[in-house]
């Protein structure tokens, strides 16, 4: 049975709306039917290995999922290696070498995921995945009986690391198996486990196995699809930085019926310390904050606004009732420095005025952000409000002694492989990728300047030089990193016919 993008494409070129660049090979139509003949086994395969805990930290739950996927790798007849690392975390690696490729394809997929909260889950285990009809939120059904599942695009596996990073791992495997384990470029695989709040197994067997890591292009799979659905490619992602302050106005709290109105509030203090960053349009006036990035080149501006803009239908899907003003539109808004507050505690129970209280200020960087540089920009900013600053708990001389206090502190993403990084889509290697895409899914492919999130391409654009370029597979309303995320399995099977045109070329 051809599926509804499939047919549609298939009209778009009978049609003459397809340029000559995206007709189709055999072997990327191979995929195609391979990927809609096989449903089943991709889905049962994918089942067990979302059934395998994965998060981050877990040492031996990793190591555990390093065996499955080295098996799973072999399988394909993938030449597989387990590489240990100081944190007890494997990286598993894998390559299938052709005689006379062009160039060599080193694919960056991360297996570990993010810690599971399972109370706030519509499931009662977050690694019991879940099959629906549609969403949750669409009012799919859970599915109970699959003896004669056809498994529709539509239908919805939840678990967790269904979207991110899984669903890569699943799509390029089953993608060799359509390709009879027979790509025409080399292709190298990497599986990191440390993706997900950092470690240093990755810088480790960068410096361990440069030979093997050697590629012409690094093709990094994570991050979620436009929201129009469309095989999505991205030339850079964001880094960041973070600055935690903590403002204090005495040594410790106070009985707030016996001395309100007379010590201050470190709560309201650091309110007032972060409101006095953001104007009430959503700009940030710290001095400098946009200067290094704007205004932007015309080309830069040119395929920024060739993106498709789905502001309206997400602001429906996820409840956003009013837009910050920071950025005239989303596309925009992911090439300029972001600014917010991930945390903010204070106070405690028992009635009394908090003397303390601290947020933890992110900031989201774009390639041409320095990250230190932009951490001290805030910290000046604090400085100007009147704020001595200190390193350390302040003892209670030292509270005295000054109006306003605060502790300062501040990391930058890039100590932890998330640094910033950008490959100009005019590269060779860029432009190989982007018509690899086109010749499977024809010129409605969504190109993106920058992708939001960070992905650690830094270290191997570091080590090797390397051109870098970012396929995203998952759906863009796929929960990632927080509760009932999803899969959409159109995805899954889109994604083998995505990444078979990068090995086919």
């Amino acid at each position: 049975m051809i599926r509804t993008r499939t047919l549609l494409f298939l009209c778009a070129l009978a049609c003459g709306a397809i340029s000559p660049l995206a007709a189709q090979s055999a072997d990327v139509a191979a995929v195609r039917t391979y990927a809609d003949s096989h449903r089943r086994e991709i889905v049962d395969e994918y089942l067990k290995l979302l059934s395998l805990p994965n998060v981050h930290g877990d040492a031996k739950a990793l190591q555990a999922n390093a065996s499955l996927l080295s098996a799973m790798m072999k399988k394909r007849g993938v030449d597989t290696e387990i590489w240990p690392t100081s944190g007890g975390v494997p990286v598993v690696f894998g390559q299938k070498l052709v005689p006379g490729a062009k160039r060599t394809l080193l694919f960056y997929i991360h297996y570990d995921g993010q810690p599971v909260d399972a109370k706030r889950w519509a499931q009662p285990d977050p690694f019991v995945p879940v099959i629906r009809t549609d969403s949750i939120e669409a009012g799919g059904k859970v599915v109970t009986d699959l003896t004669n599942a056809t498994y529709p695009d539509a239908w919805r596996i939840y678990a967790r690391a269904a979207g991110d990073d899984r669903v890569p791992i699943e799509a390029i495997l089953c993608a060799l198996d359509a390709l009879h384990s027979a790509p025409k470029e080399n292709v190298k695989i990497i599986l990191d486990g440390e993706e997900e709040g950092g470690g240093k197994g990755l810088s480790e067997v960068i410096q361990q196995y440069p030979d093997k890591l050697h590629s012409d292009l690094l093709i990094i799979l994570d991050g979620p699809q436009h929201p129009s659905g469309r095989p999505t490619i991205y030339y850079g992602a964001r880094g960041g930085a973070s600055v935690n302050v903590t403002v204090y106005t005495a040594k410790q709290g106070m009985h707030s019926g016996n001395y309100g109105n007379w010590m201050p509030d470190a709560n309201v203090r650091l309110a007032q310390l972060i409101s006095s960053m953001v104007d009430v349009k959503g700009k940030v006036v710290i001095p400098g904050f946009y200067s290094d990035v704007l205004p932007f080149s015309a080309e830069a501006r040119a395929m920024m606004d060739a993106v498709p803009d789905q502001s309206a239908q997400m602001q429906k899907d996820f409840g956003v009732g009013s837009l910050d003003g920071a950025a005239s539109s989303l596309q925009e808004g992911l090439n300029m420095p972001s600014f917010s507050i991930h945390t903010m505690k204070g106070g405690e129970v028992g009635g009394v005025i908090a003397a303390s209280a601290t947020a933890e200020i992110a900031m989201r960087l774009v390639k041409d952000n320095e990250p230190r540089v932009m951490a001290q920009r805030v910290i000046d900013f604090i400085r100007a409000q009147g704020y001595f600053l200190v390193d350390k708990d302040p003892d209670v001389a030292t509270l005295a002694a000054h109006p306003k206090i605060a502790k300062v502190t501040s990391r930058s993403l890039a100590a932890t492989s998330g640094g910033a990084w950008r490959t100009d889509p005019k590269d060779p290697q860029a432009v190989f990728a982007t018509n690899a895409l086109k010749s499977a899914w024809g010129d409605g492919i969504v190109r993106i300047r920058t992708l939001g999130g960070s992905v650690p391409a830094s270290p191997f654009i570091d080590a090797f030089r390397v051109p870098t370029i970012g396929i995203s597979i998952a759906n863009y309303d796929d929960n990632q990193h927080t509760d009932n995320e999803n899969l959409r399995l159109g995805n899954l099977f889109e994604g083998m016919v995505t990444l078979a045109s990068l090995m086919v070329q």
